[in-house]
């Protein structure tokens, strides 16, 4: 949330001043008398960051003081019709220094580039008159932006600040071949004409089953161009990805397992999507003990005979993607690691996947091959096979 905005000049006699603030006093003290509070931050003392010299002008300035973060976006216009036939004004806003801060460097990028424009027109900056109207403006930018997220506010006939806080996402995970997208969201109901072309072509393939190696490959589309569009959707929430579902795999609970208990909204929405049909009616004390029970050591293929009573009704796949999407379960990985006279009795690609570093579903899908036919290749070699 914006603390502050404000208006600033280097005047040819006084330096460095604040003509419009917005609350008042927030920046420089208010004239007496005045019942504002104390400035929020030392002006005096980052003047010449926010009036920089001219080779620092037209770039972002950000500067983190008492607590606050400021960032500006000073601007110098060279003309001889000004005192020292230069103009420099700077359009600033105040955030917590803790606030994320990326959105709002956009809004100071543009306020500047707007009003340097309208100066160079018009001289509205310069103008002492049409100046005067700077305090509304920003006053109104600060409200709107700090309840709506936007604003779009007309200066005169044939201008509008039109400025908006686009919301920030966190970098989306590394997408590797063996991944498998899970989509959270209707995608279908989404698309439409205007969309990329690889993805319209991958979304009807991305089904929780199909990896993204599988996808590109059913979609007749490019690998790469294929990750990349996984990336977007990932980076916008419209998918998560988990591992290759298969019955020789294990999965070992985590101490998350609790939250299902404590979390009404998650087990109503576990009970719900586990479900084979919707006639068939599930205990939910039977589905937290079938979590409970997976274990290291055992394979999902062994897990499903043990319990073959109890899993009626469930569906298998859905039980296990829920468990790992909500972060209750975790799958427990294979990695094949050669022995000293291992490297030399395997020979081919395969060779260079014994190192450690390598999972076995990286593996089947590198190679193209299922899990026994990796086994079959490895039968008889100095091969460890490491549960993480």
């Amino acid at each position: 949330m914006i603390k502050s905005i404000f208006f600033a000049i280097f005047h040819p006699d006084k330096g460095p001043q604040v003509l419009h603030q917005v609350p008042d006093g927030s920046i420089t003290p208010s004239p007496p008398p005045s019942i504002d509070p104390a400035p929020l931050i030392d002006f005096d003392q980052i003047s010449s960051h926010i009036i920089p010299k001219q080779e620092l002008c037209d770039r972002l300035v950000t500067i983190c003081t008492s607590k606050y973060r400021l960032l500006g976006y000073p601007v110098c216009i060279d003309d001889r019709r000004y005192e020292r036939n230069e103009f420099i004004f700077n359009f600033a806003i105040l955030l917590d220094e803790e606030d994320e801060f990326s959105t709002y460097k956009s809004v100071v990028r543009k306020l500047a580039k707007l009003f340097k424009a309208l100066e160079e027109q018009s001289g509205f900056l310069s103008n002492e008159v049409t100046r005067a109207g700077v305090y509304a403006l920003i006053e109104q930018v600060m409200e709107d932006l700090n309840n709506y997220s936007e604003c779009m506010i007309p200066i005169n006939e044939s201008n509008t600040i039109s400025l908006k806080l686009f919301p920030t996402y966190a970098p989306p995970p590394l997408v590797r071949a063996w991944h498998v997208p899970v989509s959270t969201i209707q995608l279908d109901l989404l698309m439409d004409v205007t969309w990329d072309l690889t993805m319209q072509k991958i979304v009807p393939f991305i089904d929780g089953i199909n990896s993204i190696r599988r996808i590109s490959e059913l979609a007749d589309a490019d690998y790469n161009l294929t990750k990349k569009a996984i990336s977007h959707l990932l980076y916008y929430g419209c998918l998560t990805l988990v591992d290759i579902f298969t019955f020789s795999a294990i999965y070992a609970v985590t101490a998350e397992i609790s939250s299902l208990l404590v979390d009404s909204g998650m087990r109503d929405e576990c009970m719900g999507y586990i479900r084979s049909s919707e006639s068939t009616e599930i205990a939910f004390a039977d589905v937290f003990a079938l979590y409970c029970s997976l274990s290291q050591g055992v394979t999902l293929k062994k897990w499903c005979m043990e319990n073959y009573q109890k899993l009626k009704g469930i569906d298998v796949r859905r039980f296990i993607g829920f468990g790992v999407i909500k972060g209750i379960i975790y799958r427990v990985h294979k990695y094949p690691v050669a022995g000293p006279a291992g490297s030399e009795q395997v020979s081919g690609r395969l060779a260079g996947f014994l190192k450690g570093g390598r999972s076995m579903d990286e593996i089947c899908t590198e190679l193209q091959v299922g899990e026994k036919d990796v086994l079959k290749m490895l039968d008889g070699c100095d091969i460890q096979i490491i549960h993480r």
